[in-house]
Protein backbone atom coordinates (compact mmCIF):
# COMPACT_ATOMS: atom_id res chain seq x y z
CA UNK A 1 0.00 0.00 0.00
CA UNK A 2 1.48 3.54 -0.78
CA UNK A 3 2.82 5.46 2.63
CA UNK A 4 0.06 8.26 1.43
CA UNK A 5 -2.83 5.75 1.59
CA UNK A 6 -1.45 4.07 4.87
CA UNK A 7 -1.10 7.42 6.98
CA UNK A 8 -4.55 8.82 6.03
CA UNK A 9 -6.84 6.95 8.68
CA UNK A 10 -4.72 7.91 11.58
CA UNK A 11 -4.64 11.75 10.26
CA UNK A 12 -2.54 12.65 13.57
CA UNK A 13 -4.43 11.08 16.67
CA UNK A 14 -1.20 9.22 17.58
CA UNK A 15 -0.61 10.10 21.50
CA UNK A 16 2.22 9.23 23.71
CA UNK A 17 0.90 7.85 27.06
CA UNK A 18 3.09 6.36 29.32
CA UNK A 19 6.49 5.57 30.70
CA UNK A 20 6.83 2.16 33.18
CA UNK A 21 8.09 4.74 36.20
CA UNK A 22 10.99 3.48 37.70
CA UNK A 23 11.71 0.49 35.41
CA UNK A 24 12.33 3.02 32.76
CA UNK A 25 11.82 0.07 29.86
CA UNK A 26 8.60 0.50 28.09
CA UNK A 27 6.82 3.36 26.32
CA UNK A 28 3.28 3.01 25.85
CA UNK A 29 1.12 4.94 22.81
CA UNK A 30 -2.60 5.30 21.45
CA UNK A 31 -3.53 5.36 18.19
CA UNK A 32 -7.25 6.37 16.81
CA UNK A 33 -8.51 6.02 13.76
CA UNK A 34 -11.52 3.75 11.52
CA UNK A 35 -13.63 3.22 14.76
CA UNK A 36 -10.36 1.59 16.69
CA UNK A 37 -8.25 2.87 19.61
CA UNK A 38 -5.17 0.89 19.60
CA UNK A 39 -2.70 0.98 22.27
CA UNK A 40 1.44 -0.04 20.97
CA UNK A 41 4.17 -0.92 23.30
CA UNK A 42 7.37 -0.29 22.83
CA UNK A 43 10.50 -2.13 24.70
CA UNK A 44 13.98 -2.91 23.91
CA UNK A 45 14.87 -5.46 21.69
CA UNK A 46 17.01 -8.04 22.82
CA UNK A 47 18.44 -8.96 19.63
CA UNK A 48 19.83 -5.40 18.90
CA UNK A 49 19.03 -3.88 21.75
CA UNK A 50 20.42 -0.36 21.66
CA UNK A 51 19.88 0.35 17.09
CA UNK A 52 16.31 -1.27 17.33
CA UNK A 53 13.74 1.36 16.81
CA UNK A 54 11.68 0.53 19.81
CA UNK A 55 15.30 0.95 21.69
CA UNK A 56 15.69 4.64 20.29
CA UNK A 57 12.39 5.31 21.58
CA UNK A 58 12.60 3.71 24.87
CA UNK A 59 16.18 5.83 25.29
CA UNK A 60 14.63 9.04 23.93
CA UNK A 61 11.31 8.86 26.06
CA UNK A 62 12.62 8.22 29.21
CA UNK A 63 16.11 10.55 28.78
CA UNK A 64 18.58 7.37 29.27
CA UNK A 65 22.31 8.08 28.63
CA UNK A 66 23.76 6.66 25.50
CA UNK A 67 27.17 6.14 24.07
CA UNK A 68 25.85 6.78 20.84
CA UNK A 69 23.52 9.15 19.06
CA UNK A 70 22.62 6.42 17.01
CA UNK A 71 21.05 5.07 19.88
CA UNK A 72 18.41 7.52 20.53
CA UNK A 73 16.55 10.32 18.78
CA UNK A 74 18.08 14.28 18.50
CA UNK A 75 14.53 15.10 20.17
CA UNK A 76 10.89 14.07 21.18
CA UNK A 77 9.69 15.35 17.99
CA UNK A 78 11.53 13.06 16.04
CA UNK A 79 10.63 10.66 18.17
CA UNK A 80 7.13 11.00 17.73
CA UNK A 81 7.46 11.15 14.34
CA UNK A 82 9.60 7.83 14.05
CA UNK A 83 5.99 6.44 16.26
CA UNK A 84 3.66 7.93 14.22
CA UNK A 85 5.18 6.68 10.88
CA UNK A 86 5.40 3.08 12.28
CA UNK A 87 2.05 2.89 13.54
CA UNK A 88 1.05 4.36 10.39
CA UNK A 89 3.08 1.52 8.27
CA UNK A 90 1.14 -1.32 10.50
CA UNK A 91 -2.47 0.37 11.10
CA UNK A 92 -4.14 -1.24 7.93
CA UNK A 93 -3.33 -4.55 8.94
CA UNK A 94 -4.08 -4.22 12.42
CA UNK A 95 -7.88 -2.76 11.62
CA UNK A 96 -8.04 -5.21 8.95
CA UNK A 97 -7.59 -8.36 11.27
CA UNK A 98 -10.64 -10.02 12.19
CA UNK A 99 -8.39 -11.55 15.63
CA UNK A 100 -7.87 -7.70 16.99
CA UNK A 101 -11.84 -7.92 18.54
CA UNK A 102 -11.02 -11.70 19.70
CA UNK A 103 -10.72 -12.68 23.01
CA UNK A 104 -7.38 -13.70 22.39
CA UNK A 105 -6.29 -10.28 21.90
CA UNK A 106 -8.06 -8.92 24.79
CA UNK A 107 -6.25 -11.21 26.66
CA UNK A 108 -2.75 -9.95 25.51
CA UNK A 109 -4.05 -7.21 27.13
CA UNK A 110 -4.93 -8.52 30.83
CA UNK A 111 -1.50 -10.05 30.90
CA UNK A 112 0.41 -6.89 31.14
CA UNK A 113 1.07 -6.15 35.01
CA UNK A 114 -0.07 -2.13 34.47
CA UNK A 115 -3.54 -3.01 33.43
CA UNK A 116 -3.87 -5.78 36.13
CA UNK A 117 -3.17 -2.69 38.69
CA UNK A 118 -5.63 -0.66 36.73
CA UNK A 119 -8.24 -2.74 37.18
CA UNK A 120 -7.11 -3.66 40.76
CA UNK A 121 -7.64 -0.13 41.51
CA UNK A 122 -11.25 -0.01 39.93
CA UNK A 123 -12.63 -3.14 41.62
CA UNK A 124 -14.59 -1.51 44.64
CA UNK A 125 -16.42 0.83 42.18
CA UNK A 126 -20.05 -0.18 42.74
CA UNK A 127 -23.18 0.48 40.27
CA UNK A 128 -24.69 2.16 43.55
CA UNK A 129 -21.96 4.56 43.05
CA UNK A 130 -22.51 5.94 39.71
CA UNK A 131 -26.80 5.67 39.44
CA UNK A 132 -29.14 6.75 40.94
CA UNK A 133 -30.86 4.26 43.90
CA UNK A 134 -34.00 3.74 41.97
CA UNK A 135 -32.54 3.25 38.47
CA UNK A 136 -31.12 -0.37 36.60
CA UNK A 137 -28.24 0.69 34.56
CA UNK A 138 -27.61 -0.73 31.27
CA UNK A 139 -23.96 -1.93 31.29
CA UNK A 140 -21.92 -2.33 28.25
CA UNK A 141 -18.59 -3.57 27.34
CA UNK A 142 -15.74 -1.24 27.15
CA UNK A 143 -15.18 -2.79 23.43
CA UNK A 144 -18.79 -1.57 22.06
CA UNK A 145 -17.71 2.04 22.98
CA UNK A 146 -15.69 3.66 20.16
CA UNK A 147 -13.48 6.90 20.92
CA UNK A 148 -14.20 9.83 19.17
CA UNK A 149 -11.90 12.64 20.58
CA UNK A 150 -11.05 13.72 23.63
CA UNK A 151 -13.15 16.87 25.42
CA UNK A 152 -10.77 18.27 28.10
CA UNK A 153 -11.45 19.27 31.72
CA UNK A 154 -10.22 17.61 34.89
CA UNK A 155 -9.98 13.56 33.94
CA UNK A 156 -11.31 11.61 31.30
CA UNK A 157 -13.78 13.36 29.84
CA UNK A 158 -14.16 11.87 26.45
CA UNK A 159 -16.99 12.09 23.22
CA UNK A 160 -17.67 8.43 22.02
CA UNK A 161 -20.08 6.30 19.87
CA UNK A 162 -22.42 3.53 21.22
CA UNK A 163 -25.02 1.55 19.34
CA UNK A 164 -27.20 2.38 22.39
CA UNK A 165 -30.75 1.23 20.98
CA UNK A 166 -32.82 2.37 17.71
CA UNK A 167 -34.83 5.54 19.88
CA UNK A 168 -31.57 6.43 22.07
CA UNK A 169 -28.81 8.53 20.93
CA UNK A 170 -25.55 7.09 19.73
CA UNK A 171 -23.29 9.97 20.62
CA UNK A 172 -22.46 10.31 24.57
CA UNK A 173 -19.93 11.62 26.71
CA UNK A 174 -17.19 8.76 28.70
CA UNK A 175 -16.10 9.94 31.76
CA UNK A 176 -14.21 7.57 34.31
CA UNK A 177 -11.08 6.11 33.98
CA UNK A 178 -10.10 4.25 30.89
CA UNK A 179 -6.73 2.62 30.53
CA UNK A 180 -5.33 5.34 28.38
CA UNK A 181 -5.76 7.70 31.38
CA UNK A 182 -4.34 5.41 33.78
CA UNK A 183 -1.31 5.12 31.51
CA UNK A 184 -0.87 8.79 31.69
CA UNK A 185 -1.39 8.82 35.54
CA UNK A 186 0.83 6.11 36.75
CA UNK A 187 3.28 6.63 38.83
CA UNK A 188 5.68 4.08 41.30
CA UNK A 189 2.62 4.20 43.73
CA UNK A 190 -0.02 4.77 42.08
CA UNK A 191 -1.31 7.43 44.57
CA UNK A 192 -2.12 10.14 41.85
CA UNK A 193 -4.38 7.39 39.82
CA UNK A 194 -5.78 6.42 42.80
CA UNK A 195 -6.77 9.97 43.76
CA UNK A 196 -8.46 10.53 40.04
CA UNK A 197 -10.64 7.33 40.96
CA UNK A 198 -11.84 8.30 44.37
CA UNK A 199 -12.69 11.83 42.97
CA UNK A 200 -14.58 10.53 40.11
CA UNK A 201 -16.07 7.62 42.34
CA UNK A 202 -17.22 10.47 44.10
CA UNK A 203 -18.25 13.06 42.26
CA UNK A 204 -20.44 10.34 40.39
CA UNK A 205 -22.17 9.27 43.96
CA UNK A 206 -22.75 12.87 44.78
CA UNK A 207 -24.82 13.44 41.18
CA UNK A 208 -26.34 9.95 42.06
CA UNK A 209 -27.74 11.00 45.00
CA UNK A 210 -28.90 14.36 44.83
CA UNK A 211 -32.07 15.04 44.51
CA UNK A 212 -32.76 16.26 40.65
CA UNK A 213 -33.60 19.70 39.26
CA UNK A 214 -33.73 20.73 35.89
CA UNK A 215 -30.30 22.58 35.47
CA UNK A 216 -28.20 20.18 37.07
CA UNK A 217 -27.33 17.02 34.80
CA UNK A 218 -28.77 13.91 35.68
CA UNK A 219 -26.94 10.79 36.51
CA UNK A 220 -26.22 8.21 33.82
CA UNK A 221 -27.80 5.15 33.07
CA UNK A 222 -25.47 3.64 30.82
CA UNK A 223 -22.20 2.10 32.39
CA UNK A 224 -18.56 0.89 30.77
CA UNK A 225 -17.27 -2.00 32.56
CA UNK A 226 -13.60 -4.06 31.32
CA UNK A 227 -13.72 -7.90 32.28
CA UNK A 228 -10.80 -9.10 33.61
CA UNK A 229 -8.81 -12.17 33.39
CA UNK A 230 -10.85 -13.90 35.95
CA UNK A 231 -14.07 -13.25 34.24
CA UNK A 232 -14.94 -10.25 37.15
CA UNK A 233 -16.98 -7.18 35.45
CA UNK A 234 -15.33 -4.27 36.65
CA UNK A 235 -17.14 -0.52 35.91
CA UNK A 236 -14.52 2.10 34.59
CA UNK A 237 -16.67 4.71 33.46
CA UNK A 238 -20.21 6.22 32.52
CA UNK A 239 -22.08 7.82 29.72
CA UNK A 240 -24.11 10.78 30.04
CA UNK A 241 -25.63 12.80 26.92
CA UNK A 242 -23.82 14.25 24.81
CA UNK A 243 -25.41 17.87 23.59
CA UNK A 244 -24.43 19.46 20.38
CA UNK A 245 -24.08 22.97 21.04
CA UNK A 246 -21.76 22.38 24.07
CA UNK A 247 -20.84 24.70 27.08
CA UNK A 248 -21.24 28.47 27.39
CA UNK A 249 -17.77 28.71 26.60
CA UNK A 250 -18.37 27.56 23.23
CA UNK A 251 -21.35 29.27 22.60
CA UNK A 252 -19.97 32.74 23.87
CA UNK A 253 -17.28 32.30 21.47
CA UNK A 254 -19.28 31.88 18.46
CA UNK A 255 -21.10 34.25 18.84
CA UNK A 256 -18.05 36.42 18.95
CA UNK A 257 -16.66 35.28 16.20
CA UNK A 258 -19.58 36.50 13.78
CA UNK A 259 -19.72 39.53 15.94
CA UNK A 260 -23.32 38.77 17.17
CA UNK A 261 -24.70 39.21 20.70
CA UNK A 262 -26.85 36.71 22.74
CA UNK A 263 -30.07 38.35 22.85
CA UNK A 264 -31.20 39.77 26.19
CA UNK A 265 -34.02 37.13 26.97
CA UNK A 266 -31.52 34.51 26.33
CA UNK A 267 -28.89 36.16 29.06
CA UNK A 268 -31.42 36.39 31.66
CA UNK A 269 -32.73 32.91 30.94
CA UNK A 270 -29.30 31.73 31.20
CA UNK A 271 -28.63 33.83 34.23
CA UNK A 272 -31.67 32.54 36.06
CA UNK A 273 -30.63 28.89 35.31
CA UNK A 274 -27.24 29.33 36.98
CA UNK A 275 -28.56 31.26 40.13
CA UNK A 276 -31.07 28.29 40.38
CA UNK A 277 -28.69 25.44 39.69
CA UNK A 278 -26.71 27.02 43.09
CA UNK A 279 -29.18 27.90 45.10
CA UNK A 280 -30.44 23.78 45.08
CA UNK A 281 -26.80 23.26 45.50
CA UNK A 282 -26.57 25.24 49.00
CA UNK A 283 -30.34 25.18 50.15
CA UNK A 284 -31.78 21.81 49.26
CA UNK A 285 -28.27 19.42 48.58
CA UNK A 286 -26.25 21.52 51.54
CA UNK A 287 -23.02 20.91 49.60
CA UNK A 288 -21.11 23.05 47.36
CA UNK A 289 -20.01 22.83 43.53
CA UNK A 290 -16.18 24.98 44.23
CA UNK A 291 -15.78 25.15 39.81
CA UNK A 292 -17.99 27.71 38.64
CA UNK A 293 -17.66 28.64 35.03
CA UNK A 294 -18.81 29.07 31.66
CA UNK A 295 -17.04 25.80 30.55
CA UNK A 296 -19.14 23.76 33.17
CA UNK A 297 -22.75 25.10 32.20
CA UNK A 298 -23.34 23.21 28.88
CA UNK A 299 -26.82 24.07 27.02
CA UNK A 300 -29.03 21.00 26.40
CA UNK A 301 -31.40 20.56 23.20
CA UNK A 302 -34.15 23.29 24.45
CA UNK A 303 -31.57 25.75 25.31
CA UNK A 304 -31.25 25.69 28.89
CA UNK A 305 -28.23 25.44 30.93
CA UNK A 306 -26.98 22.54 32.90
CA UNK A 307 -24.27 21.98 36.07
CA UNK A 308 -21.68 19.82 35.07
CA UNK A 309 -18.67 18.13 37.32
CA UNK A 310 -18.60 17.56 40.45
CA UNK A 311 -15.22 16.96 41.42
CA UNK A 312 -15.40 19.75 44.51
CA UNK A 313 -11.19 19.81 43.74
CA UNK A 314 -10.70 23.07 42.53
CA UNK A 315 -11.43 26.28 41.93
CA UNK A 316 -10.65 28.26 38.67
CA UNK A 317 -8.55 31.42 39.15
CA UNK A 318 -10.58 33.75 37.57
CA UNK A 319 -14.02 33.00 39.41
CA UNK A 320 -13.35 31.97 42.99
CA UNK A 321 -14.12 34.59 45.49
CA UNK A 322 -10.99 36.24 46.84
CA UNK A 323 -11.70 35.50 50.28
CA UNK A 324 -11.48 32.30 49.31
CA UNK A 325 -8.22 31.94 48.13
CA UNK A 326 -6.97 30.07 51.24
CA UNK A 327 -5.25 32.70 53.27
CA UNK A 328 -8.27 33.83 55.29
CA UNK A 329 -10.17 32.27 58.11
CA UNK A 330 -14.10 33.42 58.75
CA UNK A 331 -16.49 33.23 61.64
CA UNK A 332 -19.93 34.52 62.37
CA UNK A 333 -21.02 37.51 64.61
CA UNK A 334 -23.96 39.02 65.48
CA UNK A 335 -25.14 42.56 64.38
CA UNK A 336 -26.85 45.16 66.73
CA UNK A 337 -29.74 45.26 63.84
CA UNK A 338 -29.57 45.64 60.24
CA UNK A 339 -30.46 44.13 57.08
CA UNK A 340 -28.91 40.61 58.41
CA UNK A 341 -28.95 39.31 61.81
CA UNK A 342 -25.39 38.73 61.47
CA UNK A 343 -22.57 39.36 59.53
CA UNK A 344 -18.96 37.38 58.45
CA UNK A 345 -15.92 38.68 59.61
CA UNK A 346 -12.48 36.93 58.12
CA UNK A 347 -9.26 37.23 59.62
CA UNK A 348 -5.94 36.90 57.71
CA UNK A 349 -4.81 33.56 57.80
CA UNK A 350 -1.36 33.69 57.14
CA UNK A 351 -1.58 30.45 53.73
CA UNK A 352 -0.09 30.64 50.85
CA UNK A 353 -2.71 31.24 48.33
CA UNK A 354 -4.46 27.71 46.82
CA UNK A 355 -2.39 25.95 49.41
CA UNK A 356 -5.64 25.22 52.05
CA UNK A 357 -8.73 24.39 50.30
CA UNK A 358 -11.43 26.19 52.80
CA UNK A 359 -14.52 25.37 50.87
CA UNK A 360 -15.04 21.45 52.72
CA UNK A 361 -14.46 23.41 56.10
CA UNK A 362 -16.29 26.35 55.42
CA UNK A 363 -19.67 23.74 54.70
CA UNK A 364 -19.18 22.64 57.97
CA UNK A 365 -18.34 25.63 59.75
CA UNK A 366 -19.70 28.64 57.70
CA UNK A 367 -22.31 27.66 55.42
CA UNK A 368 -23.03 31.08 54.81
CA UNK A 369 -19.38 31.94 54.31
CA UNK A 370 -19.37 29.65 51.75
CA UNK A 371 -22.72 30.81 49.63
CA UNK A 372 -21.52 33.73 49.50
CA UNK A 373 -18.11 32.86 48.22
CA UNK A 374 -20.50 30.89 45.04
CA UNK A 375 -22.28 34.19 44.88
CA UNK A 376 -19.02 36.10 43.95
CA UNK A 377 -18.15 32.88 41.12
CA UNK A 378 -21.60 33.30 39.70
CA UNK A 379 -21.21 36.87 39.22
CA UNK A 380 -18.46 36.37 37.94
CA UNK A 381 -19.64 33.77 35.50
CA UNK A 382 -22.65 35.99 34.99
CA UNK A 383 -20.29 39.12 33.93
CA UNK A 384 -18.78 37.04 31.33
CA UNK A 385 -22.10 35.93 29.80
CA UNK A 386 -23.40 39.18 29.66
CA UNK A 387 -20.51 41.33 28.46
CA UNK A 388 -19.62 38.21 26.51
CA UNK A 389 -15.85 37.70 27.79
CA UNK A 390 -14.41 33.97 27.01
CA UNK A 391 -10.66 34.72 26.89
CA UNK A 392 -7.76 36.77 27.39
CA UNK A 393 -7.52 35.18 30.92
CA UNK A 394 -4.32 33.47 30.11
CA UNK A 395 -1.99 35.08 32.98
CA UNK A 396 -4.78 35.58 35.80
CA UNK A 397 -3.25 33.54 38.74
CA UNK A 398 -5.27 35.26 41.63
CA UNK A 399 -9.09 36.47 41.35
CA UNK A 400 -7.83 40.44 41.71
CA UNK A 401 -5.78 39.92 38.65
CA UNK A 402 -8.98 39.79 36.56
CA UNK A 403 -10.41 43.48 35.16
CA UNK A 404 -14.09 43.58 35.22
CA UNK A 405 -15.14 45.36 32.03
CA UNK A 406 -18.61 45.99 30.17
CA UNK A 407 -17.46 46.90 26.58
CA UNK A 408 -21.24 46.26 25.29
CA UNK A 409 -22.79 48.36 28.46
CA UNK A 410 -25.13 49.95 26.40
CA UNK A 411 -27.07 46.89 25.30
CA UNK A 412 -27.66 45.67 29.09
CA UNK A 413 -29.96 47.30 31.52
CA UNK A 414 -28.24 49.11 34.28
CA UNK A 415 -29.49 46.99 37.29
CA UNK A 416 -28.63 44.04 35.49
CA UNK A 417 -24.95 45.22 35.54
CA UNK A 418 -25.51 46.28 39.05
CA UNK A 419 -26.66 42.92 39.97
CA UNK A 420 -23.48 41.30 38.97
CA UNK A 421 -21.61 43.79 40.47
CA UNK A 422 -23.05 43.44 43.75
CA UNK A 423 -22.20 39.56 43.49
CA UNK A 424 -18.68 40.39 43.07
CA UNK A 425 -18.54 43.21 45.60
CA UNK A 426 -15.15 42.32 47.80
CA UNK A 427 -17.10 42.46 51.14
CA UNK A 428 -19.14 38.86 51.14
CA UNK A 429 -21.41 41.12 53.65
CA UNK A 430 -22.55 43.08 50.94
CA UNK A 431 -23.33 40.40 48.54
CA UNK A 432 -26.76 38.78 47.50
CA UNK A 433 -27.84 35.59 49.10
CA UNK A 434 -27.80 33.14 45.94
CA UNK A 435 -31.62 33.05 46.33
CA UNK A 436 -31.98 36.59 46.37
CA UNK A 437 -30.15 36.19 43.23
CA UNK A 438 -32.53 33.41 41.82
CA UNK A 439 -35.33 35.70 42.57
CA UNK A 440 -34.66 39.02 40.99
CA UNK A 441 -33.56 36.89 37.86
CA UNK A 442 -36.51 35.26 37.71
CA UNK A 443 -38.38 38.67 37.63
CA UNK A 444 -36.09 39.34 34.72
CA UNK A 445 -36.52 36.45 32.80
CA UNK A 446 -40.47 37.03 32.97
CA UNK A 447 -40.65 40.40 32.26
CA UNK A 448 -38.70 39.46 28.65
CA UNK A 449 -40.70 36.58 28.24
CA UNK A 450 -44.13 38.31 28.69
CA UNK A 451 -43.79 40.27 25.40
CA UNK A 452 -41.38 41.67 22.71
CA UNK A 453 -40.44 44.38 24.75
CA UNK A 454 -36.37 44.67 25.50
CA UNK A 455 -35.33 45.44 29.17
CA UNK A 456 -34.45 49.29 29.75
CA UNK A 457 -30.73 50.12 29.84
CA UNK A 458 -30.97 53.29 31.22
CA UNK A 459 -31.98 50.94 34.93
Amino acid sequence: MPRAAALSPLSSRTYLLSGDGENESTVYAQALGQGRALIFRFHPNTNNPLQSLSSRIVSCYHDLEVSNEAFTFQDRGAMRSAIWSTIATIWPSCTTEPAILEPEIIWLAYREPLFTQYLDLLRNIQPSDLVARDHSPRIVHISEVVLLEAMGGRGCCKRVRVQAGPREPSIFVFKGIDFQTYLQLHDDDDEFARTMVETWRRSSKLIADMPPHPNIQSPPKILVSVRSSDDDSVLVGHLSTFFARGDLRTVIAAANSTGSQISQQQKAKWCHHMSLAIAHTHRVMHTFHMDIKIGNFIVDDEESLLLIDWEQRGAPATTLAPEADGTWDVNEQDTNGGRRATKLVYANGQQNFNVWNVFPEWQASCPRALELAEVFALGRTMWMLLSQTADDFDEVEHPNDVRITWGNEHTLPLHWIRMVEKCMEKDPNERPLVEDLAEFWEVEKSFLDSGPQTASTTG
